[in-house]
């Protein structure tokens, strides 16, 4: 992927964040002044109108994230000048005709935008809804006919922005070839500016052209030109969701400060959980809407190139969400700021006018939502996508790191296909250790089971974007999770806090799989508050008496040993007074006993412990030191909790069960499945967002503690759609399958109810992100 100079775009910010704020833009938003031709010169001259033109067509060539960059701390200012609508859209159209049809007919007038001398704005729209320019006509669509040398046009273009208030309008219009655009300027004979206002006070019109009489050298293009149209409108879409996240944030912020300062019943409005977590929510969906952002513009720059239906789709994708996620955030702030929130006089009155103008403007969210899952209906499924390259053998040790992750990738899938075993594809439950070990001994005789491990303590050693790289091939492929506990969990403890004795005694049975460990981290009365743990480990001469219980420890049934944490001082804070144990499981004393889920599956034990003797040697780092090395264990599990796997593959299972029914015809349902489909791509594009600053080595921050929230619930909504369109299939057996698809109906469902509940509950996620992110006092 093309490299993002972050520093770079870290300056652009806070460049367009001082010139913004000496600008004071509130309060010139509440004026609403006639446009101020100095002032647009001003935005020209920091260089925004030209930031996206390459630097040969006299630009910047600065690229697209830094225009987003820009255009979201205009959001947050509230800018009241037209940015998207008279800068970027127009820059980018006339920038493509540049490349398109030399510099001759444009090169002038690009330049005259990028200065700010001259401003002109699309008019493109001729019925309500319409999307695109390439759609067919409304009944007012305008026409042209060549007359006396020159072009002679009639009929209507709607909903303008920034309308009437222009130098010159770019006009596109059908002729016996094709659709041609024009540059037809203000003020010319039989065009007719009907001006109104959008929500926000932004000016629009509606642009009548009876008999219009252009020179020839009023038009620019007449080659294809619908196409380029719509690729710069949907560079624009990006740019208008930048520009709602930008006023959802400041709506966000405007509402956590106000709750942090406003008491009511004694209390300030920030301690009350039910608004921490609508607040969280509304966060989560922007969020969102910034890692789809971020990703489609990393695809597009990765891919500048892309084809007319992936920019679409991107676009689409993108819009939905931001439009989605500003008008919840600008809602709310009128509801959590009360009665003052409802009126003109509070700043919260500017980002839900605007949004609803740019919400609606250029396709809303319905819309663009169902446009994305037609483009989606024509995506080949990514198997069959993917060539396939033919491996005669596959090595133990290698570079892996210098690899090129498309081989790396490559070589991954064949090896999955010849050894991993059909029937376990994508296994509906937790399988136990009987099912996968041969899967296991398979990969520690091929030298691949412990991809992060170094090589000196037998494993791959992959870097953080060959241990994504490695693990999404694997969800992809369907290969079920080996009991891993002490592969991802146990090993790296280890080899960071063991002793050399520990690592010699403990790490070759992981690898080999002759041990297979249990996590012991929960009790009855300790699981999302962890250090209220009570299992206790008493000195004695050169052991400890453990005394206590465990539960939710997964498949712990099938284990051999336990890392587990233990109270070993009851006097000091309670995260000071745990350690870090190593249980062999056959010890006297331990016994166990399975928990069967609602699935049907033995899936998590209890386990006591009644006077066990552990020796001391079995204590990892130093005593009482063991809450710092459960947080270590964090790491990519907090990135993985949150794949997107369980997602695509139960949408998968919906699609095919749909096509059996024959339900993609039935709108409502289509209605649904486009919005969870939505979903399913916005979090892929969340995860894809944080891997990547894991590939690259980055901290993830603290917005990660969101993506467990939206991936497992929305799996679960997934879920619950598959009960829905299986009819009483959806009420069978656990264990029983839908005819003829082998699709297990309730096991997303019935699964993701365990994921919202685990690591931590979604419920105690939500109170963290609303104390540790949003900075809600009280929280």
């Amino acid at each position: 992927m093309t490299a993002i100079d972050h520093q770079l775009i870290e300056a652009v910010r806070d460049s367009a964040r001082d010139f913004l704020q000496r600008r004071d833009q509130r309060r010139r938003k509440r004026a609403q002044p006639a446009r101020d031709a100095g002032y647009w010169r001003e935005i020209a001259a920091m260089g925004w109108l030209a930031m996206t033109v390459p630097e040969a067509q006299g630009g910047l060539g600065m690229g697209w994230h830094a225009m987003a960059t820009v255009v979201q701390e205009a959001g947050r200012a509230a800018l009241p000048d037209p940015l998207v609508a008279a800068g970027i859209i127009p820059a980018a159209l006339l920038a493509r005709l540049h490349r398109q049809a030399g510099p001759d007919r444009c090169e002038r007038l690009l330049a005259d935008v990028c200065e700010g001398g001259r401003v002109v704005c699309l008019a493109w729209q001729e019925s309500e809804g319409q999307l695109e320019a390439s759609e067919a006509s409304g009944a007012f669509g305008v026409s042209f006919a060549p007359r006396d040398g020159g072009y002679v046009l009639n009929g209507e273009k709607r909903h303008i922005v920034p309308g009437a208030h222009v130098d010159a309008w770019l006009v596109t219009a059908d002729g016996p070839d094709g659709t041609a655009l024009f540059l037809v300027p203000a003020g010319t004979p039989g065009v007719g500016a009907h001006a109104h206002e959008r929500a926000d006070g932004t000016p629009a019109c509606h642009l009548s052209f009876d008999s219009v009489c252009l020179p020839p050298d009023a038009l620019l293009s007449a080659h294809a030109i619908a196409d380029t149209v719509d690729a710069a409108l949907d560079h624009g879409r990006l740019m208008q969701a930048a520009e709602l996240i930008g006023m959802a944030r400041q709506a966000l912020a405007d509402s956590v400060a106000y709750l942090n300062t406003r008491q009511q019943f004694g209390r300030p409005l920030a301690s009350f959980q039910a608004l921490q977590h609508r607040l969280v929510d509304a966060a989560m969906q922007v969020e969102l809407a910034q890692n789809s952002l971020t990703d489609a513009l990393d695809t597009l720059a990765d891919a500048p190139r892309a084809g007319a239906n992936a920019l679409k789709s991107l676009a689409s994708r993108v819009k939905a969400r931001a439009a989605h996620a500003s008008l919840q955030a600008c809602r709310l702030a009128i509801q959590l700021h009360g009665a003052i929130g409802y009126t003109d006089e509070c700043d919260i009155s500017l980002y839900f006018r605007a949004t609803l103008h740019q919400a609606a403007w250029l396709g809303n969210a319905a819309a663009h939502r169902q446009r994305y899952a037609a483009l989606a209906a024509d995506v080949p499924a990514e198997d069959a996508a993917r060539p396939r390259q033919e491996w005669t053998e596959f090595p133990r040790q290698a570079d892996w790191n210098a690899m090129p992750e498309a081989e790396f990738r490559a070589m991954l899938r064949e090896f999955f296909r010849r050894h991993y075993p059909d029937r376990l594809r994508h296994a509906a439950w937790r399988l136990h250790w009987n099912d996968i070990k041969e899967w296991y001994f398979t990969l520690s005789r091929q030298g691949w089971i412990a991809p992060s491990w170094p090589r000196e303590h037998g494993g791959m050693e992959l870097s953080p974007a060959r241990q994504i790289a490695f693990i999404e091939e694997a969800e992809r492929y369907g290969v079920a999770r080996a009991p891993d506990q002490g592969l991802v969990m146990l090993g790296p403890i280890l080899i960071r806090y063991g002793t050399p004795e520990q690592r010699a005694r403990f790490l070759p049975g992981i690898l080999s799989g002759r041990d297979v460990w249990a996590q012991g981290y929960s009790e009855p009365n300790a699981g999302s508050d962890l250090a209220a743990l009570r299992c206790e480990a008493v000195p004695d001469g050169d052991h400890f008496v453990v005394t206590g219980q465990k539960t939710w420890s997964t498949l712990a049934q099938d284990a051999t040993h336990m890392f587990m944490l233990v109270r070993t001082d009851k006097t000091v804070k309670k995260q000071a007074g745990i350690s870090f144990l190593l249980v062999d499981l056959d010890s006297p004393g331990v016994s166990r006993r399975p928990i069967r889920t609602v699935s049907g599956h033995e899936e998590f034990c209890e386990v006591f412990f009644d006077q066990v003797r552990v020796p001391r040697a079995n204590l990892v780092g130093d005593l009482n030191a063991g809450w710092g090395i459960a947080k270590a264990l964090l790491g990519f599990e907090r990135l993985f909790s949150g794949s997107p796997k369980h997602a695509n593959h139960a949408l998968q299972q919906i699609l095919q069960i749909a096509r059996q029914r024959g339900l993609l015809a039935d709108p409502a349902f289509g209605d649904r499945l486009a919005e969870l489909r939505l979903d399913t791509a916005d979090l892929t594009a969340m995860y894809r967002v944080f891997a990547d600053m894991a590939r690259a080595g980055r901290p993830l921050p603290p917005e990660l503690s969101l993506l467990k929230i939206w991936a497992t619930e929305t799996h679960e909504r997934l879920g619950a759609l598959l009960i829905q369109i299986a009819e009483e299939y959806g009420g069978a057996a656990m264990t029983d399958t839908y005819p003829n698809s082998g699709v297990h109906v309730l096991a997303p469902y019935t699964n993701a109810l365990a994921a919202t509940i685990f690591s931590g509950t979604n419920e105690i996620q939500r109170n963290i992100y609303a104390k540790q992110v949003l900075g809600l006092q009280g929280a």
